[in-house]
């Protein structure tokens, strides 16, 4: 099941432009590198998308908001260590200068 809800991450791709979707196979593929149980890598992916997929500066910080408090409910759940939630922040973090570096000033 965790493999079919991995393959529904890759799905999500196929209605980015194609920008938005190198930019989130960049990030699914660090947030891969973190090696998390896959029930936390498909609840964070989505928030990766949306960054990916952002078209201004408010729906990038939206995304961003969103993204950052799911890692800090996991947190604060116990589910990831203190460790973890620093470097899936980076991730995030990481993603969003990206799509930062595309938008027009």
């Amino acid at each position: 099941m965790a493999t079919d809800r991995v393959s529904l991450i890759h799905f999500d791709k196929l209605s980015m432009s194609p920008a938005a979707a190198d930019r989130f196979q960049t990030a699914l593929d660090a947030l891969e590198a973190l090696k998390l149980q896959d029930r936390y890598v498909y609840l964070v992916a989505p928030y990766l998308g949306d960054i990916a997929d952002a078209s201004d500066r408010e729906q990038l910080a939206t995304a961003m908001e969103q993204g950052i408090r799911v890692v800090h409910d996991l947190l604060a759940a116990k589910s990831i260590t203190k460790v973890k939630s620093e470097e899936l922040c980076n991730v995030f973090e990481n993603a969003a200068e990206r799509v930062r570096a595309e938008m027009p000033a």
